[in-house]
């Protein structure tokens, strides 16, 4: 690659450069609504009230608590409290104009779809001699599916970002070609077939877009890190190294790759059609 970095062609490499840290961030922020979306539906999901119908008062909650803490899809089980209770229902009913509650707050652990949890939660219940219902999150509520919509928005959301940012590298990239169509020109009247000089002008292009494409990436993954320390404060930075899974890091990856791809074959298609005018007029 010449001198990249000066005249018109720096203006052209950071111009690549930005695109490529715009493309990564954005796939960087569809993996980050992603995984929250995945932690919401997981907590909507691992969550239920249970009901204590018998024995009523203290001596069924208590009862409830021993069944709750010897069955093995529970996590953790906790009575409901009067001031749990009137923040649920956002502050409508004072705590203590509550009545007496006969709830439990249970945590679940993850289980497979054709399991049925609130069964088996009221089997182990029974035998604890408590009769209760277990009330699950529903299925047709305002909450149920938002967390998959909303995964799917951002994916989809950040697939078309990143080729609209593909296609600016690829118009970008065309001015390089047009900046060689001297060279172009001289290697026509040389000989040089179209395949051959359309392929010198791609990878000097693709070698630039690589090259932006990892400038862009970093400081995509810079900003991104920048942005999970202020939206996590007072976490320790171990602990928020260990937040990232590998493919958190996908977009950043891709990112020089991409850019590459779309430089190639912008500079490619440009570098053609000169070497076919360049013919004509031979």
């Amino acid at each position: 690659m010449r001198n990249a970095l000066t005249g018109v062609e720096r203006a052209m490499f950071w111009t690549l450069a930005f695109a490529a840290f715009a493309a990564a961030a954005a796939g960087l922020a569809a993996r980050g609504v992603d995984r929250v979306a995945a932690s919401y539906e997981a907590a909507r999901s691992n969550y239920a009230i249970v009901r204590v119908l018998a024995p009523e008062g203290p001596a069924g909650i208590a009862a409830a608590e021993v069944a709750l803490a010897q069955a093995v899809q529970v996590t953790s089980a906790a009575p409901m409290t009067a001031g749990r209770a009137a923040a649920l229902l956002g502050g409508e009913v004072r705590a203590e104009d509550m009545p007496a509650l006969r709830l439990i707050e249970v945590e679940l652990t993850a289980a497979p779809a054709h399991v049925d949890v609130s069964g088996d939660l009221v089997a182990a219940l029974a035998q604890g001699g408590v009769t209760a219902e277990v009330i699950e999150a529903p299925d047709d509520s305002s909450g149920a599916g938002l967390a998959t919509r909303v995964r799917n928005a951002a994916f989809w959301g950040a697939i078309a970002f990143a080729l609209v940012m593909g296609i600016i590298v690829s118009l970008a990239a065309r001015g390089l070609a047009a900046r060689r169509r001297e060279m172009v020109t001289v290697m026509c009247d040389l000989g040089a077939t179209q395949g051959e000089t359309a392929g010198r002008i791609a990878d000097e292009a693709a070698v630039m877009g690589l090259y932006a494409g990892l400038i862009g990436g970093v400081l995509a993954g810079v900003a991104g890190f920048a942005v999970l320390m202020l939206a996590i404060p007072g976490v320790s930075l171990d602990a928020r190294i260990g937040m990232i899974l590998p493919v958190d890091l996908t977009p950043i990856a891709a990112a020089p790759l991409g850019a590459a791809i779309a430089a190639g074959a912008g500079a490619r298609a440009a570098a053609s059609y000169f070497h076919a005018q360049a013919a004509r007029l031979g």
